[in-house]
């Protein structure tokens, strides 16, 4: 074709629309070169711009060469491509210049030369866009290498050259954006006629943004440039050439689909908002986004994400620009009642967004402040959702509102409230967020830095006394209400009820019951006077008149908007007493809400005419300032006092956080209590406290949060900018607050935290020096409470550093062990704690020099000897027994000889007790010699049990540890005299007599459990085993020369003795729980003291009402238990007896105790334990809590708890045991659901059907089916169960029993493979078979029972069915595998001497037992899988207590589990 106006450029939609023309004046290709001619014809078009500008493109040849660039584009070369791009982009910066300097002389522009102009613009622009298209597709798509290359190959050479030059692309792509948005930017509809610009043009560069901003990559942050200029591009588009609808549909699809593009174009609409003021564009967008049915779009992934996309931009969006939604917010309220939560969270943050950006300003006008009521109430309301994921949202949003400062005062309480409310959500999330926003709520709070309740109350009732006196009318009526006069609302409620049953009244009655023609309208009246006349009837209390009159205009005027009623929109009707009315027809409801509607509406009419005439004339005597400011400080502290209140209620909730398991809760806690401790909550110290033995949890998170946080209240937060003592000052006084009133565990838990702080240096020596003096009381102005509490603080920062009082023992004696220490014995113990710091904890047997002792000389034993003698008659100070306690236990820890010094003041305490025998205040003393007061031998016993089990420990560690040290000692010695080449070989054998003990008692039990292992085992017990002369020794001396035999300790015994079997005589309860300690630790000593006593101390146990005495003996059989099992054992089943208590403190203690000693594998796991999952369902939260984890803890042992199963089911569901159904469900649930296992099911399944078929009684039915149905079932086990269906076959006519197994078919149904379904439908069809069949035959049994009348029916067929149980139990007797074998060799080997002694106690039972017992010498015939290495042991009450004699003739016991009775003591 020709050139210049010869012909007419028309913007293709594709590109090979523009090799065919319509008409002649239409341009179309004419002449495709290939690709070798390209280069070629390039530089052609180069040389003809360089001569004619932008013009070039007119000549057809020159176009249609650029035009086979893009033809042949994928198959150029890269220089070919580059050498094209680099080009147009130099024609565009030329058209740029061209196109400013014709439209500044646009005027004098001939048409032609306008139509030239406007071609060469299109057609260059053309080529620009496709041009720069081709090289977006080309570097979106990957390369055909990348695609053959696999492996390393691959991610070395492919990778980084698609990197390299998609970073020269995004480059070039810049510079073509700019020149294209350069030429934009100019009026280019000017060279129209008429001046308006193509769309096709606007189109033809609009749709190459969004094809570029389709790109992954555009969410990136090094694309933000390319994203601001391709925005730019769309901003001027929009401003200049009408592209404000296009745009906002294109937004919304790349929105739909593109899940990178939710937050690009949401910065891209801000931008546009902000630089181009496109306002109307965020309108179009959002109205289009409320015309479409999100809600629907989750029928798909694909669809789902649409939804997220969504929601992610209209969030963005109101981030960035809220002032552009808020016209356009109204249309997206409909997302709050859509059922996708998604959607809701997105208007609640769209909400929270403008209220806190553009709705918090005080100078609101009526319209936006209804509009931030309205968000604030949504999000108010949204607080109670039913989806935590919203509960959880609208917390963090009411969270960022009040951080800053978008809530209004009027609306804090409510909101406080409400969360309050929700710091017990079963969500974590909700939780979390309820707590940080409480939180906040403390750190903004509007009123005081300072928050104490009971201060700001005596505050306000000084403030309103004093308002009082200035104004005598009361407080409650000077608040801002205008008058008295009560509103339409009020006088509504106050004829309700009368109106209720006027209404009832008029509508019930029949017609001529009573004549209503005087309260007819008239046939003139018209919509208004009937109004009115109703209105007035309302006022006047005629209120069947009311609504007689209303019957009668609905009846006109029916159809008037005035009298529409819908009652899906109408208020519910409430009483005035609050209740909902429910009870009325639809037809009186209606009534009701047309006269409710029609008195307020009269009532507004009113006010609104007297409102111009009651302004004026409001001119009440003026208050004087003095009383305007009393009641805005007196609302002020009300308001302040509501906040304080609500927090305080919060409180206890927050606590109970502290122990919950997720760390969040905790972690959040801690933070809500620093800030309440700073703001002085009342209350805010318990939690303060609560969060102490957090320093022990197992997260690393929460230790660190714990330290963190008194760090942060008591260190750092002590700093007041003085100097270093000054500081020193500020914590101390802290921490000594924090050891006031702190019970043992709150101190423990301080001592570790105390011993975080002096590794990381926060407390400096000024403060250990200030400790000193108000230890020394060298503080002036320094009480004897500080004065302990800094010493407590000394004891424990010596943990860490124990030069602290090794350095300072003078200083300690001195003090605490002088005249101060007579007259405060808890001084002295606090001493005594801080002094036992220093002692070596556990002796190192290899080291070359003893472990720190003090001499037994030293100043501070004779000092403490005189102590504990001279003070054991001093009754007035009750810290007596635990100083005496701790005293022991230093002196055996620092001394030299402890036993020397102990011996000593028993002997001294001794020749006291024979001086103070009298005929005054003692025990009971008829029949025997003791005639001393009772404190006194209350403190003796006390002395005597501590000073005996201290010298166990101190023979058992110290003095075993000292002998092997100096053998060690020895042998090295003697080594280092021998060659070097054999030094080796003498080393090695040294190492191997090394057993690493420390103790004689492990050196004792690892000898017993190495009897019946293997050569090998034994073998590598040569350590203990070469320990065993020092270790015989240690232990023949605690058996003879301690409790026993000729020694002080020995003579004390008796004593004590006398005093636990006479209680009688001595019925002071301190004095029998000393004596019953006392008792105890001696038995803890000797084997021969523990035998001999053993007896008494269980009829202690289960005859005192004491529960401290009970508490301490069951503690002590748990002590005993570790160290004389084989003693013990045979007393076991009274210890499980205490499990039933009536104290709940005896019944924490024996569960505590029985817990440690079977999860450390002491006590054997047998039919009692039984007995410890009954306490699951226990009352006290610590009982049930402690056996739940006891339960826990055993699943974990392989097969511990699945080897006791069967025994459990069995005792609790024997009838004799009587256990409520509840209860008994209660514990198989929770004991089920720790069985995890498959291979533990299957055998259960299979136990479970045996036991059901041996069962007789239907509730025993029952338990079992429960049992079964709890369970979770595989294929195995659904074939399994259908395997063994005769087994229960004939117990499916119980309704329950049929319902548990059609639960478990329901079950496997959901569980199982397709391929095993026809086997639950086979069962299926079984059980319901069965089922009908016996649902039958009982009713043709109890037919039968009534017929014959006879108890004789009764009887036989009772005969009848204990006949067919027994024959199926006999013939199932041989695969039954919840019958239990156990050979007599298994049985737990017992010291003969006791065991004797308990047979010669109980011949009588014994005999009972043997004649009824019975003997089967024979073997398990199947053993499950997981417990086939564990026999499992049953023993009845009886058969524990039968003689060694009848258990040693048997091989064989066998104990059925069904049946089986249990005898209670």
């Amino acid at each position: 074709m020709g050139s210049g106006g010869e012909f007419e450029f028309i913007i293709p939609l594709t590109l090979d629309a523009l090799q065919e023309a319509p008409s002649t004046r239409q341009y179309a290709v004419s002449n495709i070169s290939s690709v070798k001619e390209l280069p070629k014809k390039l530089q052609e078009c180069q040389s003809s711009f360089n001569k004619q500008g932008c013009s070039f493109v007119l000549e057809g040849h020159l176009f249609d060469a650029l035009y086979s660039v893009l033809w042949h584009f994928k198959y150029l070369d890269a220089n070919v491509r580059e050498t094209a791009f680099n080009f147009m982009v130099k024609v565009m910066s030329k058209l740029t210049t061209s196109v400013a300097s014709v439209l500044d002389d646009i005027a004098s522009v001939s048409t032609s030369d306008r139509n030239q102009h406007l071609t060469v613009l299109k057609m260059t622009t053309f080529i620009v866009v496709q041009l720069t298209e081709a090289y977006e597709n080309f570097h979106n798509k990957p390369s055909q290498d990348a695609l053959l290359t696999t492996g390393k190959s691959r991610k070395r050479g492919a990778g980084g050259g698609k990197e390299e030059s998609s970073a020269v692309w995004e480059d070039q792509r810049m510079r073509m954006l700019l020149q294209l948005c350069s030429v934009l930017h100019h009026p280019l509809h000017r060279l129209c006629n008429p001046p308006v610009m193509e769309e096709d043009y606007v189109n033809l560069v609009s749709n190459l943004c969004y094809k570029i901003l389709e790109t992954p990559s555009m969410g990136h942050n090094r694309c933000k440039g390319i994203r601001d200029s391709l925005f730019q591009i769309i901003g001027v588009l929009v401003n200049r050439y009408n592209h404000g609808l296009a745009c906002s549909l294109k937004t919304m699809q790349l929105v739909q689909h593109f899940e990178h593009l939710a937050s690009v174009c949401a910065n891209g609409l801000a931008l546009l908002v902000n630089q181009f003021g496109c306002i109307n564009v965020i309108g179009d967008v959002v109205r289009e986004i409320a015309k479409m049915d999100l809600g629907c779009l989750e029928s798909s992934s694909k669809d789902s994400a649409a939804v997220r996309n969504y929601t992610q931009f209209l969030m963005e969006l109101a981030e960035l620009v809220p002032q552009a939604l808020v016209p356009s917010l109204p249309l997206l309220f409909t997302f709050l009642d859509n059922d996708n939560f998604s959607l809701r969270n997105c208007m609640l943050s769209m909400m929270g967004s403008l209220v806190l950006r553009v709705l918090s300003s005080e100078n609101l006008d009526d319209k936006k402040r209804d509009l931030r009521d309205n968000c604030l109430d949504s999000i108010e309301d949204h607080i109670m959702d039913v989806n935590a994921f919203v509960r959880s949202k609208v917390l963090n949003i009411i969270h960022d509102l009040v951080k800053g400062g978008g809530v209004p005062l009027s609306r804090q309480q409510r909101l406080l409230e409400l969360t309050v409310g929700r710091l017990m959500d079963k969500s974590a999330s909700v939780r979390k967020n309820a707590i940080s926003l409480l939180t906040a709520f403390l750190k903004q709070n509007p009123f005081a830095s300072k928050l104490p309740l009971e201060a700001l109350k005596q505050q306000l009732k000084v403030e309103e006394d004093k308002l009082v006196e200035l104004c005598p009318q009361p407080v409650a009526e000077l608040e801002d209400t205008p008058s008295k006069v009560p509103t339409a609302h009020q006088l509504w409620q106050e004829k309700l009820d009368a109106l209720i049953e006027a209404v009832k009244e008029v509508l019930d009655e029949d017609e001529d019951t009573e004549d209503y023609s005087e309260d007819q309208l008239s046939e003139e009246c018209s919509l208004n006077d009937a109004l009115s006349t109703i209105a007035q009837a309302l006022d006047c209390n005629k209120l069947k008149r009311a609504a007689v009159l209303l019957s009668g205009a609905l009846e006109a005027f029916h159809g008037a908007t005035v009298l529409s009623y819908d009652p899906s929109t109408s208020v519910p009707l409430q009483s005035s007493n609050g209740e909902a009315v429910d009870e009325l027809s639809p037809l009186q409801q209606q009534h009701v809400a047309l006269l409710h509607r029609i008195f307020l509406s009269s009532h507004a009419m009113i006010d609104k005419e007297n409102g111009s005439q009651d302004e004026p004339t409001d001119e009440k005597p003026k208050e004087s300032e003095e009383v305007v400011k009393q009641k805005t400080l007196v609302n002020y502290l009300k308001d302040s006092v509501e906040f304080a209140r609500l927090l305080q209620a919060g409180l206890p909730l927050v606590v109970q956080l502290l122990s919950s398991k997720l760390v969040s809760d905790v972690l959040e806690a801690i933070k809500f209590f620093i800030t309440a401790f700073e703001f002085g909550v009342l209350d805010a110290m318990t939690g303060v406290r609560e969060m102490l033995v957090l320093v022990w949890s197992r997260e690393q998170q929460v230790q660190t949060a714990v330290v963190e946080a008194y760090r942060h209240l008591y260190i750092t937060g002590a700093e007041s900018g003085g100097n270093e003592r000054t500081h020193a000052q500020h914590i101390v006084r802290n921490l000594t607050a924090l050891t006031t009133g702190a019970n043992l565990g709150e101190l423990a838990s301080l001592e570790e935290i105390i011993a975080q702080f002096m590794k990381s240096g926060d407390l400096s020596k000024a403060c250990i020096t200030l400790l000193w003096e108000r230890f020394t009381l060298a503080l002036p102005d320094t009480t004897a409470e500080e004065s302990r509490a800094a010493l407590t603080l000394l004891a424990m920062a010596s943990n860490s550093e124990p030069s602290i009082v090794s350095s300072n023992i003078g200083v300690l004696v001195a003090t605490a062990f002088g005249p101060r220490g007579e007259q405060d014995f808890s001084l002295v113990k606090e001493a005594l704690v801080a002094l036992a710091k220093i002692a070596t904890s556990k002796p190192k047997t290899e080291d070359a020099s003893p472990p720190f002792r003090l001499e037994s000389d030293h100043e501070m034993f004779s000092r403490l000897s005189d102590l504990l003698v001279d003070g054991i008659t001093r009754d007035e100070d009750r810290q007596y027994a635990p100083m005496a306690v701790q005293a022991v236990t230093t002196i055996y820890a620092l001394s030299e000889h402890p036993d020397r010094i102990c011996g000593s003041i028993i002997e001294r305490l001794q020749e006291k007790m024979k001086m103070l025998r009298s005929d005054g205040d003692s025990a009971d003393t008829s029949d025997e010699e003791v005639r001393l007061p009772t404190s006194v031998l209350k403190r003796f016993f006390i002395l005597v049990g501590r000073t005996a089990i201290c010298q166990l420990v101190h023979l058992d560690t110290y003095v075993f540890s000292e002998l092997k040290r100096r053998n060690f000692l020895k042998e090295e010695h003697e080594n280092a005299k021998k060659e070097k080449k054999k030094s080796k070989k003498k080393k090695d054998d040294r190492n191997k007599r090394k057993s690493g003990l420390t103790s004689a008692t492990e050196v004792s039990l690892v000898r017993n459990n190495s009897q019946d292992g293997d050569l090998e085992e034994e073998l590598g017990m040569m350590g203990a085993i070469a320990d065993d002369m020092e270790a015989e020794y240690i232990r023949s001396v605690c058996d003879k020369e301690i409790v026993t035999g000729d020694n002080l300790l020995a003579a004390a015994v008796p004593l004590v003795v006398h005093v636990c079997s006479n209680t009688s005589r001595y019925p002071d309860r301190e004095l029998r729980a000393a004596a019953a300690l006392a008792l105890s630790n001696c038995m803890m000593v000797s084997a021969d003291c523990c035998e001999e006593n053993l007896q008494l101390l269980f009829t202690i146990l289960e005859k005192s009402e004491d529960s401290v005495i009970q508490g301490n003996i069951i503690i002590a059989l748990g002590d005993l238990s570790f160290r004389f099992p084989n003693l013990v054992e045979p007393w076991t089943p009274r210890l499980y007896a205490r499990l039933r208590a009536d104290c709940c403190s005896v019944r924490h203690n024996a569960l505590t105790v029985l817990t440690h000693l079977i999860l450390n594998d002491m006590v054997k796991v047998k039919g009692q334990i039984a007995d410890i999952a009954l306490c699951i369902t226990d009352n006290e939260p610590r009982i049930s809590g402690l056996a739940k984890l006891f339960f826990t803890e055993l699943a974990r042992k392989a097969n511990a708890l699945y080897n006791v199963l069967p025994d459990i089911i069995s005792r609790l569901s024997d009838l004799q045991a009587d256990l409520e159904e509840l209860k008994y469900r209660t514990v198989i649930s929770h004991i089920f659901s720790l069985i995890q296992k498959d291979k533990q099911v299957e055998g259960l399944v299979e136990k479970l059907c045996h036991r059901l078929q041996a069962s007789t009684a239907p509730r025993q039915w029952r338990d079992i089916a429960y049992c079964l149905s709890l369970l979770q079932y595989n294929e195995r086990c659904v074939r399994k169960l259908a395997e063994l269906f005769p087994c229960y076959g004939d117990k499916l006519h119980e309704p329950d029993v049929h319902k548990m197994f059609l639960g478990v078919l329901t079950k496997a149904r959901k569980l199982v493979k397709p391929e095993t379904k026809a086997v639950v439908e086979e069962l299926e069809a079984k059980i319901e078979e069965s089922h009908s069949k016996g649902m039958e035959e009982k009713g043709i049994l109890d037919k039968a029972l009534i017929a014959k009348g006879g108890k004789g029916a009764a009887s036989k067929r009772s005969n009848v069915r204990v006949a067919k149980r027994k024959s199926l139990s006999s013939s199932s007797s041989e695969s039954e595998e919840d019958m239990i074998y156990s050979d007599a060799e298994d049985a737990p080997k017992k010291d003969p001497e006791p065991e004797e002694r308990v047979s010669q106690r109980s011949s009588t039972r014994r005999s009972a037992v043997a004649a009824r017992a019975s003997v089967v010498a024979s073997e398990s015939s199947e053993e499950s899988d997981d417990a086939a290495s564990i026999k499992s042991e049953v023993l009845s009450d009886h058969s524990r207590e039968s003689s060694p004699e009848l258990q040693k003739t048997s091989k064989a016991r066998y104990v059925p589990r069904v049946g089986r009775s249990t005898r209670r003591r």
